[in-house]
């Protein structure tokens, strides 16, 4: 059991929890009403542990071996939620099951990674060449689209994301990726001047463009921006949250600028130093794995949470465009921090059932 990973998975969902409370104090909620956000935000975390602890229970091989049937059952649910999910910030993306509120793109960030390092450890495989690269990107393409047309952006971006890192450390000829890159440029701007909606370029070029207008997305930004400032070295503390305008979205997307506003540089430090541990430990489990399927199944999940961190936190200082990614654990989002646990689980099956190269590495 990789310990060190787990204390920081751990600290990242009370971190979210803490965050929660303050964020429903913010908007003046009865904390424990079932539908505030901290009530909500504590079912969601304690769903998460039981995934995280039965999943790393079980043996991984069982995911691996059910990998397709997971991937077509991936497939379906996103268009399911297509024809019939809920509004969602005018988005359908979410899709209500035995009561619950789900995105379904979430979890199709750990089922396409999954039928990805199961494609790419297939035993006839030769290894880094273009096949590689177009099986993987095969896989990639149906849950790609599907969650583009919902539209969700953000989710869209972590799966390209999780694309290029499971391709990078399965050994894929840098040219070919190179290549993919190229060809995903391409396809942004294309998207840029046939798909996207005009909501999504201007959330896109708030962070860059000083004309953009200000009661839009640069009007969350220059608060978001005004939040961190005003959180010092220390933050405002506890009380001083529950007295402050809140800030948009700031239960999701903006929940950085709300914790460096509450806790100061010390505490966005704190959680920045928890993310990088986590993505260091999945590296080390990649480097170290005993098989091809740890080192591209971690190797991915490193890169989903890095890809996440870095453009949630981005936007928040105004370095990263505006695209709804969630920040892994610490902002709100059931699904999310769902899919992260049964992910970031599965990683922890891989070590113990296989073993660590010592207790504490």
């Amino acid at each position: 059991m990789d310990w060190i990973a787990a204390a920081a998975v751990g600290l990242l969902a009370l971190t979210g929890l803490g965050m929660a409370w303050l964020n429903a104090r913010s908007y003046g909620q009865e904390l424990l009403t079932p539908s505030s956000l901290f009530v909500r935000s504590l079912t969601w975390t304690a769903l998460s542990v039981a995934i995280y602890g039965v999943t790393t229970l079980v043996n991984w091989r069982w995911v691996r071996t059910f990998a397709w049937p997971l991937y077509a059952a991936n497939i379906l649910l996103l268009i399911v939620t297509l024809i019939y999910g809920v509004d969602s910030g005018g988005n359908n993306r979410a899709i209500a099951i035995f009561g619950l509120t789900i995105q379904s793109s979430e979890l199709s960030k750990i089922l396409t990674l999954v039928a990805i390092s199961t494609a790419l450890t297939r035993v006839d495989r030769a290894g880094g060449g273009l096949q590689d690269l177009l099986l993987a990107g095969l896989i990639v393409a149906p849950p790609f689209l599907l969650v583009v047309a919902q539209p969700d952006l953000g989710t869209a971006m972590v799966l390209v994301a999780a694309l290029f890192g499971a391709l990078y450390v399965s050994g894929v000829a840098s040219r070919w990726i190179a290549a993919l890159a190229s060809l995903v440029a391409g396809g942004g701007v294309i998207a840029w001047v046939v798909v996207l909606a005009d909501y999504q370029k201007e959330r896109l070029l708030a962070f860059i463009d000083p004309n953009a207008d200000p009661a839009g997305p640069k009007y969350q930004l220059l608060r978001s921006l005004e939040a961190i400032r005003g959180g010092g070295l220390f933050g405002a503390g506890v009380d001083g949250t529950a007295t402050i305008t809140p800030l948009p979205v700031q239960e999701s997307d903006f929940v950085f600028a709300a914790l460096v506003r509450a806790f100061g540089a010390v505490g966005g430090l704190f959680v920045i130093v928890l993310l990088a541990v986590l993505v260091g430990r999945l590296i080390w489990h990649s480097w170290n794995s005993s098989d091809e399927f740890g080192v591209i199944f971690a190797g991915g999940m490193a890169t989903v949470v890095l890809f996440q961190a870095f453009v949630n936190i981005g936007m928040n200082l105004g370095v990263a465009p505006i695209t709804g990614i969630t920040l892994p654990f610490v902002s709100y989002g059931g699904a999310s921090a769902v899919s992260l646990a049964f992910g970031l689980a599965l990683v922890q099956s891989h070590r113990v059932h296989d073993g660590g190269s010592s207790p504490l590495m």
